[in-house]
């Protein structure tokens, strides 16, 4: 089972009377929520007993895919859905090493200016197109040429895609890549049928050659998935069916657990020990997802580097995990979480430049030109953490002299309405999971959706683009350090928190050694006892 990291020691300032008694008030409604004697989650084992060959497996999630089409998916989370009726070229295992799946091998070749890999030849799509390395071609050529692709930027020192021989394909490049092989984990390397990439419904009917195919799709309520008979691994499906139903309501979700309506879901952090309290299994999450506070960095008062630093050091961390996530996260001060390969330990939200600090917080106001503080207008999710988040930030920033007025909006929406019609000046928001750490910085290079600003320097740019160089990760870390740091010196945006709600699961639920429930779970080896 995985415990929730241990708190950092918390610095010299004191909180404020009004944080005291948030956290006092939420400590005896978490209490009240409880009841009865709570029991400890069972780990990543689940039930113990036969698994049923012919039994349904059920996860409750929040939403829809965006579209079953890999290179029209803006949205990580749909990876929930495609592990499940595509495979990717590569997988990630439950260590987070990158591990073969449609590629048995790969290897940065020529001083590092291709990637050739070396693929499975017994594998079928489910419409009978044979993989190869000419669907490795296919795949990759329509996404860096489609038009709306959303792979294009990660696909874009790809020079082209050489097949050398129906098992061995040659990923050309023309700059550095090596990011590749974990962004061929996820969206990226997601391989649909060649005979599928014209369909005019492959956004709504998936044609992969994954461990199941789609039976039934309701938008909005669930969808449905038959075990693939012909899958080249027997061992994948444990289920003879998957389903995903949709719920926004945390306690709903509970409650299908308690009711026997599901195997699987997450939960809000508040409800953690409620859910061991009902008899369900329940550990923090495994998760990549960062909270983060993001400025608007074309207009005052965020034009002003210094004032983004006063908002980053007018921030306590560790009372908005205590206080708002039921002490389940760990503050962080970089976009990964502290076990992740490529943390920087020397970025952390207890140094001096990046701790909770309002006396630092109103002095960098004064010397940026606004001694009685500043107001500005926060945009807030229209999702129940983040407006919780929100109402704990309001005080803590005015504290400092940042006096925020909020206006909620529909979380959808929040990307267009912030970065494209460029409304607000901040806001409160999630990462979402990412297959290499070089993604979620790239947010800070100039040409980026979200910095129509550019906001930038030369140094970050460097660092970043030294962090695709290397063929393994010992090789790229130190650039990748460097990135981070770098990052730092921008700060259009600060991370708050490494996320990890709570999973829950009944004892019906089997998972495969060493298997522990993700914020965005994969569903290999998972089924149900009898």
């Amino acid at each position: 089972m995985r415990t929730a990291p241990p708190s950092p020691p918390r610095t010299l300032h004191s909180r404020p009377r009004w944080l005291v008694s948030l956290l006092a008030v939420l400590a005896l409604l978490a209490l009240a929520a409880c009841g009865g004697g709570a029991r400890s989650g069972g780990g990543g084992g689940g039930g113990t007993g036969e698994i049923d060959p012919n039994g349904t497996f059920r996860y409750v999630f929040v939403q829809n895919p965006s579209t079953f089409d890999p290179h029209k998916s803006a949205n990580p989370w749909d990876m929930i859905f495609f592990r499940l009726v595509y495979d990717q070229l590569i997988m990630e295992d439950e260590a987070g090493e990158l591990v073969p799946q449609l590629a048995t091998g790969w290897e940065f070749v020529d001083d590092d200016t291709a990637l050739v890999l070396t693929l499975r030849d017994d594998v079928t799509f489910t419409d009978g197109t044979k993989f190869d390395a000419a669907a490795v071609k296919a795949n990759l050529d329509r996404a860096m040429t489609l038009e709306g692709s959303t792979q294009k930027g990660a696909l874009a020192r790809v020079n082209d895609v050489q097949v050398v021989d129906p098992t061995t394909v040659r990923v050309n490049l023309k700059g550095p890549g090596g990011n590749l092989p974990a962004l061929f984990s996820g969206t990226t390397g997601t391989m649909i049928s060649p005979a599928a990439l014209s369909n005019p419904d492959l956004d709504q009917k998936p044609v992969g050659s994954g461990m199941a195919t789609l039976a039934e799709f309701i938008p909005g309520q669930v969808s449905r998935y038959d075990r693939n008979p012909d899958y080249w691994d027997p061992e994948a499906a444990k289920a003879a069916h998957y389903e995903i139903y949709v719920q926004t309501s945390a306690p709903t979700r509970m409650n299908m657990l308690q009711t026997g309506q599901a195997e699987l879901t997450y939960l809000d952090p508040s409800q953690a020990e409620q859910a061991a309290a009902a008899g369900l299994n329940s550990a923090p999450s495994k998760s990549l997802s960062i909270m983060s506070m993001y400025m608007n960095t074309g207009k005052p008062p965020f034009d002003d580097i210094r004032v983004r630093e006063a908002m980053e050091h007018a921030v306590d961390r560790q009372a908005i995990v205590d206080g708002v996530f039921f002490g389940i996260g760990e503050p962080v001060a970089q976009y990964m979480p502290p076990e992740y390969w490529a943390f920087n330990p020397d970025v952390v939200p207890d140094k001096p430049e990046y701790d909770y600090d309002p006396a630092k917080a109103r002095q960098l106001l004064a010397e940026a030109g606004y001694p009685n503080g500043v107001d500005f207008e926060m945009l807030v999710p229209s999702l129940d953490d983040h407006r919780a988040v929100a109402e704990a930030l309001v005080p803590m920033l005015a504290e400092a002299g940042l006096r925020a007025s909020t206006r909620v909006i529909e979380s959808p929406t929040t990307p267009n309405t912030f970065y494209a019609r460029q409304e607000g000046n901040a806001f409160p928001g999630m990462g979402a999971p990412f297959q290499d750490p070089t993604t979620v910085y790239q947010a800070s290079l100039p040409g980026q959706f979200a910095n129509p600003w550019n906001t930038t320097t030369p140094e970050f740019q460097q660092a970043w683009l030294d962090a695709l160089t290397g063929a393994t990760r010992d090789e790229r870390l130190p650039a990748m350090h460097r990135m981070v740091e770098e990052e730092k010196k921008i700060r259009k945006s600060f991370p708050l928190h490494a996320h990890f709600p709570p999973s829950a699961w009944t004892d019906k639920a089997v998972f495969p050694e060493g298997y522990r429930p993700a914020y965005a779970p994969t569903f290999r080896g998972v089924g149900v006892t009898t």
